[in-house]
Formats: structure tokens, sequence, C-alpha cells
């Protein structure tokens, strides 16, 4: 029982590593360069994704954000972009995110203005 306990661990452990992409479709005061420079840092300097953010459509106020990187760090950027607090009074909404193949085209993560 006890090695049925230790190969579940172990593959959970493993899941946490699997590099996998999202793409999140996010809503709001998303065309400020607060808020992009928050994506960022977050997304690029703290969780060490991979991606970009593509400009506001002004007619609909929403922007796409492209990551990819560890399943664990990916997951976690996903709940942060759901908190949508990042401050400034500004509100954000996540209204879709996908599953995506990573393409493993990108080095760092980028903000396309």
């Amino acid at each position: 029982m006890l090695v049925k306990l230790l190969a579940a661990s172990d593959s959970t452990s493993a899941d946490a590593d699997e590099i996998i992409a999202r793409r999140i479709l996010v809503t709001g005061d998303v065309q400020g360069g607060y808020y992009r420079s928050c994506v960022r840092n977050e997304a690029g300097r703290f969780r060490r994704l991979v991606g970009n953010m593509t400009p506001v459509d002004e007619k609909s106020r929403e922007a796409e954000i492209y990551v990819e990187g560890k399943r664990r760090m990916v997951e976690g950027f996903v709940r942060w972009c759901r908190k949508s607090n990042v401050g400034l009074s500004q509100i954000i909404q996540v209204k879709e995110v996908k599953e995506e193949e990573p393409t493993g085209l990108y080095e760092d993560f980028y903000v396309q203005s």
C-alpha cells in the first residue's frame, strides 16, 4: 500500500512540471499600461512563463494572453488573472480560458503595444 501512495504522489509531481499552454481572454480595464505591466511581471518575472499579451481591442476592451510553462505556474497565473486584484480600482474579468498545445516559439513573455 505504501508503494501505491508513493507512486501516486510521484505522478502528481510529474504533472505539476508538465509543460502546458493556455489562451486567456480578458476584458475590462486592460488597456492601461499599469495592468499590462502587472501581467508582464506576474507571467514573465514571477512565474517564469513565456508567451504574449496582444494589443487591446478598443471596441470590446478585450485582450488575449497566451502563456506556456510548467502546469503549476500556468494554473497559478490563471488563478491570478481570475482574482483580478491588481490595484488602482481596475476592473478585469476573465472571459474565457482555452487549453492550447505548447508551441515552444517564445523565449520570454512579451506585451504587444
